[in-house]
């Protein structure tokens, strides 16, 4: 049942899932590397530099009993001694302060241990001082017998405490140890298994994007196969059930339509052919001419069929919830009709609008927020009453944004500007995209009065061309500077629509 659930997510939702756990495991592999420093490897380093402190300590305690014990009271190298006995009291006491007197840190037998110790070197060191002093006032008479009488006695208590101190660090260390190496153990173990989570979200992450990449590599192909003419090119993979799947079963069926249709217009052309060979040579005229109706119906049906094709994958993206999808379906379909259905010298101006608005959504769904639109209508020009020759703007907003914005990287917006200014309609359409050179610029207006029959901008000479047939007033104009943008302004009669012509239109739409 869950992995049922697992196949119908889309693909989307599942790679987004493994990078959300993928980057989750290794968050929690951070978190207990850190714990482990924490609560494992720093305890371990602050308990044996304890007992490292309380070991230099014994050492340098030994260091001054020593001294003094080996020290010949009645000739021996007074400032030699002077020097030895100071030198180990200051790291002594240094150490004496890095020794752990914590009780919430240490044993309450380690805590005492270490209170006796520091009591008992205050005491020791105390002595030491006044040994010192006699010293180095000559009195070495004074200095034996103190050293005899107190110091002696002090040092190896002081010794005993240190000594008993350091074994009591060791013991409670060794427990220590052994708990915290347990804890150790558990968290590597945990730590294992994280990461080989980690390893497997990652290798899985891996293979949904390498999928993902193949199948839209697999349908490129197979577009480039079927834009050739080539329809025997196997199926594009549809057993996944996300959208990629939808998407190559909607192509599938597409193109075996296509191939059927193709085929079997062949094939009546075939038999046509086949008949008029047959015919008498009396009946020659007729069967060029129904050869001729053959010809054209076939360039009719490729375009209709596939019109009727958009439709049906649009109703179908429409049932299965892809909004996208059937929002771009729908804006192409448009396209079509307007192309198929639409050879009036004059339509509503909120046509040519309509038309822009969808060819813009297909540019918008490929280039996204790099492409952006701005539509500035004056109040004093209806949309739906205004009269405009078919097609007079759909050229110029798409070249705005095939050769302006397209090639510049952050994109840009293109601004269409409809206006009404003493009996003439204006529009401006302004992108802020790459420009033109000024070499570049001449030429296009030059082409503008003498288009050529092939290469770009046929639709921008087509648009000049039918705008002159109004009149000298009227007409295309066009400024561009290069890396500023380009504008385009049109200047054609305001028309507008009889009563008559507005019912007619009415039904036209419906």
């Amino acid at each position: 049942m869950k992995l049922k659930i697992f196949t119908k997510m889309t693909m989307l939702n599942r790679i987004i899932g493994f990078l959300i756990a993928f980057c989750t495991t290794i968050i929690l592999q951070m978190a207990i590397s850190q714990y482990q420093s924490a609560h494992v490897l720093e305890p371990l380093e602050e308990r044996t530099e304890s007992i490292q402190f309380i070991s230099q300590f014994l050492n340098d305690v030994e260091g001054c009993i020593l001294a003094l014990e080996d020290y010949r009271w009645d000739f021996g190298d007074t400032q030699a001694l002077v020097d030895t006995l100071k030198q180990q009291q200051e790291s002594a006491a240094r150490l004496l302060k890095e020794i752990d007197m914590d009780l919430s840190s240490v044993s309450e037998e380690q805590y005492l241990l270490a209170n006796a110790v520091a009591t008992t070197y205050g005491t020791f060191s105390l002595t030491v001082d006044d040994i010192r002093s006699y010293l180095l006032s000559g009195e070495n008479d004074a200095a034996s017998q103190l050293y005899y009488q107190r110091a002696a006695p002090c040092g190896d208590y002081l010794r005993q405490y240190t000594q008993q101190l350091l074994e009591r660090a060791i013991r409670d260390n060794q427990n220590n140890y052994v708990q915290l190496n347990r804890l150790n153990e558990r968290l590597k173990q945990i730590q294992s298994v994280v990461l080989i989570l980690c390893l497997i979200l990652g290798v899985i992450l891996i293979i949904s994007l390498l999928a993902l990449l193949w199948s839209v590599k697999d349908m490129a192909r197979a577009s480039r196969e079927i834009s050739l003419g080539n329809f025997d090119t196997p199926d594009v993979d549809e057993t996944l059930e996300d959208e990629i799947g939808q998407m190559a079963r909607a192509f599938n069926e597409m193109k075996h339509s296509m191939k059927q249709q193709v085929r079997l217009l062949e094939e009546k052309i075939q038999m046509e052919q086949e008949l008029l060979r047959k015919e008498k040579e009396a009946l020659e005229y007729q069967t060029l001419m129904e050869r001729e109706k053959l010809q054209q119906l076939r360039s009719q049906i490729n375009p209709h069929f596939l019109f009727n094709t958009l439709n049906v994958i649009m109703y179908t993206s429409w049932q299965e919830g892809a909004v996208g999808t059937h929002s771009l379906i729908s804006s192409l379909s448009k396209l079509f009709r307007y192309a198929l259905g639409s050879n009036d010298v004059q339509v509503p101006l909120s046509r040519e609008v309509n038309i822009v608005d969808a060819i813009y959504s297909l540019y918008h769904a490929r280039f996204g927020d790099r492409l952006r639109m701005q539509w500035r209508i004056s109040p004093d020009v209806d949309l739906t009453e205004t009269l405009v020759p078919s097609f007079i703007l759909q050229p110029l907003v798409e070249n705005s944004f095939k050769h302006g914005l397209a090639p510049k990287e952050k994109g840009g917006c293109v601004e269409v500007s409809i206006s009404a200014e003493e009996g003439a309609l204006v529009i401006l359409v302004k992108d802020d995209g790459v420009g033109m050179t000024a070499e570049e610029l001449e030429r296009l207006r030059k082409n503008l009065q003498n288009p050529p029959t092939t290469g770009e901008h046929i639709g921008i000479y087509n648009v000049a061309a039918r705008l002159r047939l109004w009149g000298g007033e009227y007409g295309l104009d066009i400024q561009s500077e290069q890396g500023t943008g380009t504008t385009a302004a049109l200047r054609l009669p305001l028309v507008t629509m009889t009563e008559e012509e507005a019912e007619d239109d009415q039904n036209t739409d419906r």
